[in-house]
């Protein structure tokens, strides 16, 4: 069916649904049929997106380098520090890592420490944003390269997610999916947000609401959850079962999270209630081993954000600038969407049934 007509047929069954809501007397809080836009382009990629870059061998031979964890113990985390320790054998360098435990006080000490090891480069992935200003000041003053979240002021570098974009990607697809099968027609929309990594935050989720809204107007029926410093998968579960609780018979619940870990944790909440099918998911980052998310029965989209590769990205910077080189302040991940028909082709051992 040409766009143009697909896109007629739906605003005329749009149009009929609306009609029978009314004679019925039944809440149509969703989109108008004017309002549905299959048309809206699909998001391009920002221009500071950045190719990784295989890591020389003896690159960075004699350096030391501290690495400020998020918190070890965790799928991307874990990823990332095994992308680093590869790194530090092929370059080199000597790797020291502080698992922060997304605290900032420990974040703290782990600067402290850096400090007395006379590191000559940081790399820091630090959950709170607005603890930054204090650790830098209690810092080793070397280049420092900020992982995910901002360190200002003394970052040299952003190296992570190109926030906006990996969120409307996502957006996008749920749109898109919700437009094409469902007219836009949903009962809740679920955001398990982190406010504590502050503008991350906002231009992750906002963007996934902003891409979600080109296609199917304004998101009704918003539920934020505040899942505190950096995505919590306790929080998560906690507060997303008073909200599926709050919403009995909703069978179409868009729930969109910051990271996997939120997202997981909304499934076990819904498990609970044995709601998991009344969920529709829009997540962030790719672990092949999260198979609950995968193979969930309205896994919906996926941005991509190859944690494994991060050092790739990281090292070759860090280590220029540590030479006195320039480099470009915004480092971005390439994302790939991820959608249950392209799994194994962006990652081949995916294996999740």
């Amino acid at each position: 069916m040409p766009a143009e007509k697909s896109t007629n047929f739906i605003r005329a069954r749009r149009l009929i649904g609306l009609f029978f809501a009314a004679t019925m007397g039944l809440a149509s809080p969703m989109a108008t049929a004017a309002e549905i836009n299959l048309d809206a382009p699909a998001p391009t990629f920002p221009p500071e997106i950045a190719k990784f870059q295989a890591i020389e061998p003896g690159s960075a031979e004699g350096l030391t380098i501290g690495f400020t964890q998020l918190i070890l113990g965790v799928p991307f985390p874990d990823a990332l520090q095994a992308g680093m320790e590869k790194a530090a054998e092929t370059a080199g360098f000597k790797l020291v890592t502080c698992d922060s435990k997304l605290d900032a006080a420990t974040a703290l000490n782990c600067a402290r420490q850096f400090k007395t090891q006379n590191v000559d480069g940081l790399v820091t992935f630090q959950a709170d944003a607005a603890a930054a200003a204090n650790i830098c000041a209690e810092g080793p003053q070397v280049p420092v390269i900020a992982i995910d979240i901002e360190q200002k002021p003394c970052e040299t570098a952003f190296v992570g997610a190109a926030n906006s974009y990996a969120g409307e990607i996502v957006g996008h697809e749920l749109g898109m999916h919700f437009a094409k099968n469902f007219n836009c027609e949903y009962d809740a929309f679920v955001s398990l947000e982190s406010t504590a990594v502050g503008v991350v935050n906002d231009q992750r989720m906002g963007g996934i609401r902003k891409a979600f809204e080109a296609v199917c107007g304004p998101v009704q029926n918003l539920r934020i959850i505040d899942t505190g410093a950096g995505g919590q998968a306790d929080a998560a579960q906690r507060q997303f079962t008073d909200t599926l609780t709050a919403l009995p018979g909703a069978t179409k619940v868009i729930t969109v999270g910051i990271n996997e870990d939120v997202v997981i944790a909304a499934l076990a909440a819904a498990r609970t209630q044995g709601r998991n099918q009344d969920l529709y998911l829009g997540v962030q980052n790719f672990d092949p081993d999260n198979c609950q998310i995968w193979t969930a029965s309205h896994f919906i989209a996926t941005a991509a954000y190859f944690p494994e590769r991060y050092a790739e990205l990281s090292v070759p910077n860090l280590v220029k600038a540590i030479k006195g080189e320039t480099i470009n302040q915004q480092i971005l991940v390439p994302h790939e969407l991820i959608t249950p028909e392209n799994i194994s082709k962006v990652y081949p051992e995916f294996a999740c049934k």
